[in-house]
């Protein structure tokens, strides 16, 4: 199971732990996000989707839960 967060940073050469240091907070939330095990908030969406230059109904879903890749 592979969600878009974690496409995006492969295609950007960045790991989850870069980037968590980049957005900062709490590690494991960022880690349980970016592989689609936690429910992101609306400023949790906001911040990564800024963070990744992607809008954030391509990364979440409308319950906050991150997107699958194809």
């Amino acid at each position: 199971m592979k969600t878009v967060i974690r496409k995006r940073l492969a295609e950007k050469g960045m790991t989850v732990h870069a980037f968590h240091k980049q957005l900062g907070g709490n590690r494991t939330l960022v880690y349980q996000i970016a592989n689609g095990f936690y429910r992101a908030t609306v400023p949790q969406r906001e911040k990564i989707a800024d963070a990744l230059g992607t809008p954030v109904d391509v990364l979440f879903d409308e319950c906050g839960m991150p997107r699958l890749a194809e």
